[in-house]
């Protein structure tokens, strides 16, 4: 039986456009593209619905960097060849600002943390944090701890390089992995009542291809991540 699907507002918000980027929330289980062994939504098809129910022509949409599919929050896309060659400069050269928000299992013994590692494979091909440089590609993450209930925190991530599941690799490394991760952690157990892994990202800072001025958008923590780190209200007692 094929699950209802959500309103679109609940799969993806548009944040900003122009007519050169456009900036959107995406909700966890949306993939940033199509994929071909992948069944689901994407950002660029709903963009595209997006348009459509407004009137609007389809036009170019450039992917220029990727949330995995279980994380929710920022993007942004090109709206032309133009801006898409511009944007992915600033991203491989890593002069984006990205901030995550992350709910882990542990409290760090750090409250502030530079993490630095080195990306590489085991011996079973997965991927894996190395502290030898010569093994891999530099990882360089930055936290604070925001708040800490019970064994649960929440950590307020900064990337400064841009590797496949970094904040992950990098987490579950330091013996704090995000919650509801499967791949890296040691238990590789879902949260139960939460079904993907809990991770935000919650600011992008750019230059405008266009203009050349900075912009900053925002995306606040999803309830469903909030609900991880609130302590829950006691029952009140009924009259007998």
């Amino acid at each position: 039986m094929n699950r209802k699907r959500k309103p679109l507002k609940e799969r993806i918000e548009i944040l900003y456009e122009d007519q050169d980027v456009i900036v959107v929330n995406k909700a966890s289980g949306i993939m940033s593209q199509p994929m071909k062994d992948e069944e689901g939504d994407s950002v660029v098809e709903l963009i595209r619905y997006y348009w459509k129910t407004r009137g609007k022509k389809s036009g170019f949409i450039g992917v220029v960097h990727r949330l995995d599919k279980e994380t929710s929050g920022v993007m942004v896309l090109a709206r032309n060849k133009v801006a898409h060659r511009l944007l992915s400069v600033q991203f491989k050269n890593h002069s984006v600002y990205k901030r995550y928000l992350a709910v882990v299992d542990g409290v760090p013994k750090c409250r502030r943390k530079q993490l630095i590692g080195y990306q590489t494979r085991d011996f079973t091909g997965k991927r894996a944090v190395s502290l030898d440089p010569e093994k891999g590609k530099q990882m360089v993450t930055r936290y604070v701890v925001v708040e800490s209930i019970g064994n649960r925190s929440l950590l307020e991530l900064v990337i400064e390089t841009g590797r496949t599941h970094q904040i992950r690799l990098q987490l579950a490394k330091l013996g704090c992995p995000v919650l509801g991760e499967i791949v890296y952690s040691k238990d590789k157990k879902r949260v139960q009542g939460f079904e993907r892994c809990a991770l935000h990202s919650s600011r992008l800072v750019f230059q405008h291809p266009a203009t050349g001025k900075k912009v900053t958008f925002d995306a606040p923590l999803p309830e469903d991540m909030q609900k991880l780190i609130m302590p829950e209200k006691p029952k009140k007692e009924e009259m007998p």
